[in-house]
């Protein structure tokens, strides 16, 4: 392996991604942008990873964690009765770091792909409610001052 091969493959297990390492590592642009699968095939990045402990077994257990992930909140703790009142720290679900770790499984695994979403364009959605449903009452006090 030569030498820019060498900070390539460095760069790569520091946890950069193709392009940033092999531009780092003194690519060329045109070469870090679409030559990035060849230059891992040559410096065996596949074998490195795995000896920096980046196994695929060890990647789905992270992620597993990552899934069932929790972050400590502070509460106010009433029991039923009200005779008792604490404040404590409790663990709640990390919802967003949990959707962080969902998506990037779905993507890993091919269930989810990017989609280009154009938020300049206005989209209208008429709801009709059928009458039945409209002489429920609702819990929202903005669908009540509506129907009003």
């Amino acid at each position: 392996m030569d030498l820019r091969q060498q900070k390539y493959k460095k760069y790569r297990i520091d946890g950069m991604n193709k392009k940033a390492a092999a531009l780092k590592a003194g690519y060329s642009f045109t070469t870090a942008t679409r030559k990035g699968k060849q230059l891992d095939k040559v410096v065996h990045m596949d074998e490195w990873l795995q000896m920096a402990g980046l196994t695929d077994k060890a990647l789905s257990e992270h992620a597993v964690e990552g899934l069932q992930a929790t972050k400590v909140v502070s509460a106010h703790i009433t029991s039923k009765d009200a005779d008792s009142q604490t404040d404590d720290f409790i663990d709640v679900p990390d919802w967003a770091a949990r959707h962080k770790y969902f998506e990037s499984v779905c993507k890993l695994r091919g269930k989810l792909k990017d989609v280009a979403v154009d938020l300049s364009k206005h989209q209208h959605i008429t709801v009709v409610l059928s009458a039945d449903v409209q002489a429920k009452p609702s819990s929202d006090p903005i669908l009540d001052r509506n129907r009003s």
